[in-house]
């Protein structure tokens, strides 16, 4: 009979036991729940903090950058902060597609400050004849100084007479502008202010310095 009775008080204790590290178990896993809650806020703060820090950190344009000779080509990829995407656009004032490009351009660079638009002639550039004649408009991508977008002769792609909102979907279309909701309003305007007059002098650089 008292083995029985300590038999039975021995399975007792163990399910005494077992409710109890079932309740230590279950409380430790709410604590690294409100733990895991708590870092995960305090990640993602520190994460908005730095993305905030980092776009502080990138300079800002606003305007078509007008560049005169190679030198100044280069120390406008060299010279410049390594996050920064730079859009280069070869061009030769006598192209009707070309000056179409410069409208553009002015007006993307004020939709996309955080991207560094330039622009230089083919001839100033010491590029071959072939080229100004035939691979003129060119947009040329650089990123950490290295050549990432190559895209020449553009005419043929978007022919003569074409609008901001049309080079702002090919560069999104290969990742080299982000995504930039515009209002209606704002799309009309580009669309009626980016439009060729074709009366115009060939060399005017609308205003761009």
């Amino acid at each position: 009979m008292k083995k029985l009775s300590m038999t039975c008080r021995s399975e007792l204790d163990d399910q005494k036991e077992a409710t109890k590290d079932e309740e230590l178990m279950e409380q430790l896993e709410r604590e690294f729940d409100s733990m895991d809650s708590e870092f995960l806020t305090l990640y993602r703060q520190q994460r908005v903090e730095e993305m905030r820090s980092k776009l502080n950190n990138v300079p800002k344009f606003g305007k078509v950058v007008n560049l005169v000779d190679r030198t100044g080509f280069l120390e406008a990829l060299d010279k410049e902060n390594p996050n920064v995407t730079v859009i280069m656009h070869v061009y030769e004032s006598r192209f009707a597609a070309c000056e179409s490009m410069n409208k553009c351009l002015h007006c993307l660079a004020s939709q996309y400050p955080t991207v560094k638009f330039c622009k230089i002639k083919a001839s100033q550039a010491t590029l071959s004849y072939s080229f100004s004649e035939s691979g003129v408009p060119a947009l040329l991508v650089y990123k950490h100084g290295d050549l990432i977008g190559n895209f020449v002769g553009l005419s043929k792609e978007l022919g003569e007479d074409f609008f901001a909102s049309d080079v702002e979907s090919f560069l999104q279309e290969h990742g080299f502008l982000p995504l930039n909701e515009m209002t209606e309003t704002e799309t009309t305007g580009i669309r009626s202010s980016n439009k060729i007059d074709t009366n115009s002098d060939s060399d005017s650089d609308f205003g761009v310095d």
